[in-house]
């Protein structure tokens, strides 16, 4: 479990401080970032219980979302808009429809194999904020 946590914190960590020598290259492409997204979120809305690794293609995908690992549920979903920063991870604004209503959630997308997918609160626990 540790270990879970402890690879991506690395690599958050490592990307911090590499900042402007390469860092491009653990972006995925905006397709490939956008797939993944779509593909957690869809698992969510269909009832899966927990996040859990998946491929896509031939990519690990990671997720971390602490309200769906808590056992929030989502009756449905929609990408609003990519915000992207030049040299930084993807983000994506989703409008999340629950039983209590629709509120927005940014999710980071970054990394190439395994791709991480994580909720802007888990992005920024990662990240140290």
């Amino acid at each position: 479990m540790r270990t879970r946590f402890l690879v991506p914190l690395l690599a958050l960590s490592f990307l911090a401080g590499c900042r402007g020598s390469g860092e491009e290259k653990y972006i995925p492409a905006e397709a490939t970032a956008r797939q993944a997204l779509e593909t957690a979120l869809g698992q969510w809305r269909d009832g899966q219980a927990k996040p859990a690794r998946f491929t896509q293609g031939k990519v690990n995908v990671e997720v971390l979302d602490q309200a769906w690992s808590s056992g929030q549920k989502i009756q449905g979903f929609d990408i609003v808009a990519e915000e992207t920063a030049p040299g930084g991870p993807r983000v994506y604004s989703v409008k999340l429809k629950t039983a209590k209503g629709e509120h927005t959630m940014k999710y980071y997308v970054v990394g190439i194999d395994p791709l991480w997918v994580y909720s802007e609160p888990d992005y920024r626990k990662q990240a140290g904020g």
